[in-house]
């Protein structure tokens, strides 16, 4: 059986996407160590920023191409996965470009290989090899929620009590958004879901729908509702529209290639995180 490690940077994929894609491809083992810090979290700037200084501290898109390439290639004192996948939200402050935050991380993984003390050339040659062929990066956007609103049932997993206004059928949920009037019309910092930005944030009209009061902060938690919906979500379902869902798709298109099984939710992926050009640095980027 062949054996996947997912590299995450929340709870409830850390605890319950593993188990969520099992369903789909039941003759892999999944595998998700500790979360690991996001790097999409503030507006990324592409830079050319100089490598980290030899045991300085590493940036956190740094340590997180660290983590895969470690991961992907653990050396001789342990076995190889036969795949690595990392997974980040896109978050709303990083929405309008998606290329910068894919060549982020990929310029950091290339950065590690070129500046890790490999013992000889032919060392890390093999180890860029094995990277490229069995480590991908790959985006969910804005978040792991806003899948959720593609499976109504995954919304009442969650907690939601009142049902969601939220058509996946006519706008793509990977651009989220909400025109329910009361959740819009609440002044901004009244309710604890009622941020300036909530009109494009699917995890506080989440929020919302399973507390509509705001009386209870705590009342959606990743690990609890969250890990429902993600764990038993209709994948299928939630990607069946060609013209939607293409970064989710990639995800899928690439598991299934990897391990050479057909793939569950074909489709057309998303260009940026499906690329198999020469010059690719990961399987998909």
């Amino acid at each position: 059986m062949k054996q996947v490690v997912l590299i995450t940077t929340g709870r409830c994929e850390q605890l319950a996407l593993g188990d969520s894609l099992k369903r789909y491809f039941p003759d892999a083992t999944f595998v998700a160590p500790e979360p690991r810090d996001s790097f999409t979290s503030t507006r990324i700037r592409l830079t050319s920023a100089p490598p980290p200084r030899p045991g300085g501290p590493l940036s956190v898109v740094d340590r997180l191409a660290q983590a895969m390439v470690a991961s992907t290639d653990p050396g001789r004192n342990g076995v190889p996965p036969d795949l690595v996948i990392a997974v980040d939200d896109v978050e709303l402050v990083n929405l309008d470009q998606l290329a910068v935050v894919t060549s982020t991380l990929r310029n950091a993984v290339k950065r590690h290989l070129d500046t890790y003390a490999w013992p000889s050339t032919r060392r890390r040659e093999q180890a860029a090899e094995r990277i490229r062929e069995h480590c991908s990066f790959h985006l969910l956007s804005p978040m792991v929620e806003a899948y959720f609103f593609g499976e109504p049932a995954a919304l009442t997993r969650a907690g939601a009590k009142r049902p969601s206004t939220v058509d996946a059928t006519t706008h793509d949920v990977e651009d989220f958004v909400t025109e329910e009037a009361p959740f819009l019309a609440t002044p901004d910092g009244t309710k604890h879901w009622a941020t300036a930005d909530r009109k494009k944030h699917p995890k506080r009209y989440l929020q919302y729908l399973i507390d509509p009061e705001g009386t209870d902060a705590k009342s959606y938690r990743e690990s609890e509702g969250g890990a429902r919906a993600l764990r038993e979500l209709n994948w299928p379902g939630v990607l069946s529209i060609d013209a939607h869902t293409r970064l989710a798709r990639s995800l899928f298109s690439d598991l299934a290639d990897a391990l050479g099984v057909d793939n569950p939710a074909p489709g057309p992926c998303h260009p940026l995180t499906a690329s198999r050009s020469a010059d690719r640095v990961l399987r998909n980027l």
